[in-house]
């Protein structure tokens, strides 16, 4: 005779749900920091592995990836591809979504601000 297998039910509190809450464990979901080195973008994962990439890219590099790749996650990959190789690049495949999102959002803000900053207000 087979054995029954128990079944664990799980309480979950949908009532007291909130949007801070919800904040918060979207957030957890993406620990993902950056930093400006000497020009460069220096990102890490939540796992430590550390990306750096130029935020010094020519009107060339910028025509490439405008005109190779249509979102901003393939333009993200294939400049860490060239700018720190096949391999780092590789280890974006197996990242989750929301964590490469993000670090692609941060790498492409940081270059639109550098470009902000270098016009002040007058």
């Amino acid at each position: 005779m087979a054995e029954k297998t128990k079944t664990e039910v799980v309480e979950y509190d949908f009532d007291n749900w909130s949007q801070e809450a919800e904040d918060a464990a979207l957030l957890a979901l993406s620990d993902v920091k950056h930093i400006i080195v000497e020009g460069d973008f220096v990102g890490r994962f939540a796992d430590g592995a550390i990306m750096r990439i130029p935020l010094k890219l020519s009107l060339a590099q910028i025509d490439e990836l405008q005109e190779k790749f249509d979102n901003p996650i393939d333009q993200f990959r294939h400049l860490v591809n060239t700018f720190a190789g096949d391999a780092v690049a590789e280890t974006l495949n197996d990242r989750n979504l929301i964590s490469v999102s993000v670090m692609t959002e941060k790498y492409f803000r940081a270059l639109k601000r550098a470009q902000e900053l270098s016009f002040p207000e007058s």
